[in-house]
């Protein structure tokens, strides 16, 4: 049985097809769309009960469990962003990354979420990859100042490929922090990591 979440990425992918030969530039305001029904999609299909909060809470998927363990209703809060490759004229030419911003500097509550997790989709928005990380992963990487996002203060570039990451680090180094070079050379550790949110008594606080 196809799922609502399956449907509407279907519905996006086929107008993506017929209206990019008119704009091409439409289909890209869809990119957080259905980013969050891929994410939807695996939540369902992992047996999770998830509500689409749409970001209206401050993050954009509920998943609530009960723990017979602690007798306790558990609320699992997942902020999803989704990003093409892109350059953004932040690295030399040809040096392409997946973009996921963590943290508004303006940004009053820390603790908006418990998973985050990155998409990263290809041009005609399918074959979507997922890199979850827990609120401690994302919170650690370094506060950086992007003179043309300044309201970016934490972000996670993932480069598209090992060349990519190295000549980025070596141009900029200041703008790759960290922990985003340990994500970029430890890619396993967060891709499709989905077990990071069973552990239930991460989300007991």
């Amino acid at each position: 049985m196809t799922s609502n979440y399956q449907k509407a990425i279907k519905c996006i992918i086929d107008f993506k097809r017929n209206i990019e030969k008119f704009d091409p530039q439409i289909p890209n305001k869809l990119v957080g769309e259905i980013g969050e029904f891929y994410v939807l999609y695996e939540l369902e299909k992992r047996g999770f009960s998830v509500e689409h909060k749409g970001g209206q809470a401050g993050f954009d998927i509920l998943i609530e469990k009960f723990d017979k363990k602690f007798d306790k209703k558990i609320e699992v809060r997942i902020e999803v962003r989704t990003s093409l490759l892109k350059n953004e004229g932040l690295y030399p030419d040809k040096i392409q990354f997946y973009g996921w911003r963590v943290k508004n500097r303006n940004q009053k509550k820390e603790k908006k979420f418990d998973i985050l997790i990155g998409v990263a989709l290809n041009k005609a928005f399918t074959k979507p990859k997922f890199y979850i990380f827990t609120r401690e992963e994302a919170f650690s990487v370094d506060n950086v100042v992007i003179g043309r996002f300044k309201n970016v203060q934490k972000k996670i570039h993932l480069f598209e490929n090992q060349k990519a990451y190295k000549q980025a680090v070596k141009s900029k180094p200041a703008l790759v922090t960290k922990f985003e070079r340990y994500i970029n050379e430890h890619q396993s550790e967060f891709l499709d990591k989905w077990n990071k949110i069973q552990p239930a008594r991460n989300f007991l606080g």
